[in-house]
């Protein structure tokens, strides 16, 4: 019986071997943890059938909850701005930043998971406030009817918190959202955040590098530029609001930019880089080779190195 203990343990030990062996050989020749490629390779990207059968879908999405799976480390309550539900966890201690995060989902759905667990670690790990809106989304809404309730609710925020301990974050819509806010902010004369972390920003929604759509396991171009349309409703697609890469980006506060260069937004995430260092802002591109669309959201290796460089970030606004 010993005997054949041992040889189970030895063979279950071989078979670690092995498979750690063929992870970290495969990391080698592709470029990325076999975590990462499990993940792109997973998720359902859009057909021009799938917009067909949800555009003037009419659903009621103004009222979300948060999953059971996930704990944050302090209270969260609700309240609304206007019809916008808000989610909100003060700071552990007393001086720590307050994120504001601004969810994606092509400005078509709700939040997911990985937002919620996103934001629920960078709390734990930092002691930082979160302020998350339900923003209005398609179909029943265009961004003439969000725009205006999240810049109220940044002005409710700097009446609360100092605007040098607020930090505006977003992932793909949203970190479009988030560079259009700012831009706004701006341009009205309001105290600026101390930093922005924009996520693989959609920030041109007729944009799209389609050179990249055959590594992009998430994104299809022509469906975004389709729903891009539809976000912007009456108001031209390339008006800063819709499409901050158009927009002015003199007197933005520092920003962080993270991309992969397996996403068709890449070139355009890198063309706003630019344009902003131009403007004379402190803006900083983070790029992971062979990466998808909102990576530091996945659960990877990856994901988990750029989670930790945002959470760094929150750390140093004090």
């Amino acid at each position: 019986m010993k005997k054949i203990t041992k040889k189970i343990l030895w063979t279950v030990v071989c078979l670690i071997s092995a498979i750690v062996i063929a992870g970290a050989a495969f990391w080698l020749i592709s470029g990325r943890s076999p975590q990462a490629a499990v993940v792109s390779h997973m998720i359902h990207q859009s057909t021009m059938e799938d917009y067909e059968m949800t555009k003037g879908d009419q659903t009621d999405k103004s009222t979300v909850e948060i999953p059971e799976s996930v704990v944050f480390p302090g209270q969260v309550s609700q309240y609304r701005v206007g019809s916008m539900q808000v989610f909100h966890m003060e700071p552990l201690e007393e001086g720590k930043p307050v994120v504001l995060y601004i969810h994606g989902g092509a400005y078509l759905n709700n939040f997911a998971e990985l937002h919620w667990k996103a934001m629920a670690g960078w709390a734990k790990e930092t002691g930082c406030g979160i302020v998350t809106p339900n923003y209005p989304l398609l179909y029943c809404y265009t961004a003439k009817d969000a725009h205006p309730l999240m810049m109220e609710l940044y002005r409710q925020l700097i009446g609360k918190y100092p605007s040098n301990r607020i930090i505006i974050m977003g992932d793909s819509a949203g970190g479009g959202f988030t560079l259009a806010l700012a831009q706004g902010i701006v341009s009205d004369s309001l105290s600026l955040p101390a930093r922005l972390v924009l996520i693989s920003p959609w920030v041109d929604v007729l944009g799209g590098d389609d050179s990249l759509q055959e590594y992009d396991t998430f994104l299809n171009a022509e469906v975004l530029r389709k729903v891009g349309a539809d976000w912007a409703g009456e108001i031209d697609p390339r008006a800063p609001m819709i499409s901050p890469l158009y927009g002015d980006m003199q007197g933005l506060p520092p920003a962080d930019l993270f991309t992969g260069t397996w996403e068709i937004f890449y070139t355009d995430i890198v063309k706003t880089c630019d344009k902003m260092k131009a403007a004379g802002v402190d803006a900083r591109l983070h790029v992971a080779k062979k990466m998808g669309h909102v990576y530091p959201l996945w659960p990877c290796p990856e994901g988990k190195k750029a989670r930790k460089e945002i959470a760094e970030i929150i750390k140093s606004v004090q």
